[in-house]
């Protein structure tokens, strides 16, 4: 499929966001990002495309499910070195539950890694486009979204391959198929517009207050989450407009959303790295809560200089994507 500038830009922007959440911000800062999240959703139904059910689920799994087993597998042979190494009391998780956890997707803080926790969205993905199939199969798709919505109100928790969570953001997907006719006309959105929903999903997002998408809880007001997801599409994209037009940002962007399974595995390792070095001068999280722009950026630069200057095909294997030369390569070795 021929690349959208504009799509590739706003995925490494959201991205880039994801980083930002990571990195201990303050609340303020995280309210704004957690909204915006459910652009993922809309710009994956944005480029979807309509296949068999069988194929699609098949192609979805090595897209998405190989990726998460394989990164989590990565992931999982770094949090065991840093452990032996550092032997700190926040990595001390037994191993067979960590593992069980990989392995039916049940991503929470204190019992699964944090590096691996990011990869959550993965799976969320699959499933929500397995909703999406199924929905529109039965022809029942418009209750399918109202029940996404619905769950939102109702259902707390973290169930095993993030099952609540793809239904509740499953209906950001459906809009995206439902606009994927008129991808041109939507990166035209006027200024007016895109002002507009930046206002609205600031207010909305301070309103929210603290909420966990990855754990399917949305603030004590979903209805508000509600607004705040659907304005932050349009300003994500407000946001992808303007960027384009400096080349030097939006290429910088542009690899970031080209890469966006690299990004999303590795970001977390990518700051362990420098985390030693905190780490010297007293209590490491609250220097990092204290300095946490820096932190970004850190990870943020160490990401994009691998995906800059890394060979493509260490990219491609270590985000578990294995075209049919890489597997004859492996094969002949």
């Amino acid at each position: 499929m021929e690349r959208i500038a504009w799509i590739d830009i706003s995925r490494g922007f959201l991205m880039s966001l994801v980083v930002l959440f990571h990195t201990l911000p303050p609340q303020l800062v995280a309210d704004l990002i957690n909204p915006a999240a459910c652009t993922f959703f809309f710009l994956s139904g944005l480029i979807s495309r309509d296949a068999p059910i069988l194929f699609t689920i098949k192609k979805r799994f090595k897209q998405l499910m190989v990726p998460y087993y394989f990164m989590a597998l990565v992931n999982l042979g770094i949090w065991i070195l840093a452990w032996a190494i550092s032997k700190r009391t926040e990595l001390d998780l037994p191993v067979i539950d960590v593992v069980w956890n990989i392995l039916l997707v049940r991503t929470a803080l204190g019992i699964m890694p944090f590096n691996i926790i990011p990869l959550w969205f993965l799976p969320a993905v699959f499933v929500m486009e397995i909703y999406y199939i199924v929905f529109k199969r039965l022809k029942i798709l418009t209750i399918g979204i109202l029940a996404g919505f619905v769950s939102m109100f109702f259902f707390r928790g973290s169930l095993p391959f993030k099952i609540d969570v793809a239904l509740a953001v499953m209906p950001y997907f459906a809009l995206g198929k439902a606009l994927q006719e008129k991808k041109d006309r939507i990166s035209t959105i006027g200024w007016p517009v895109v002002v507009v929903a930046i206002a609205i999903f600031t207010s909305s997002s301070f309103l929210c207050g603290e909420v966990y998408l990855m754990e399917d809880y949305f603030g004590p007001q979903p209805l508000i989450y509600i607004v705040a997801a659907l304005s932050g599409i349009v300003s994500i994209i407000g946001a992808s407009r303007m960027i384009e037009k400096f080349f030097k940002i939006a290429d910088f962007f542009s690899r970031i959303g080209r890469n966006t399974l690299f990004v999303l595995g590795y970001h977390i390792a990518a700051g362990v790295l420098v985390y030693p070095i905190f780490d010297l001068f007293g209590d490491p999280i609250e220097i990092l809560r204290k300095f946490w722009i820096l932190y970004w950026f850190i990870n943020i630069l160490v990401v994009y200089l691998a995906i800059r200057f890394l060979p493509t095909r260490v990219i491609s294997f270590l985000s578990g994507i294995f075209p049919p030369h890489i597997k004859r390569d492996l094969n002949t070795r």
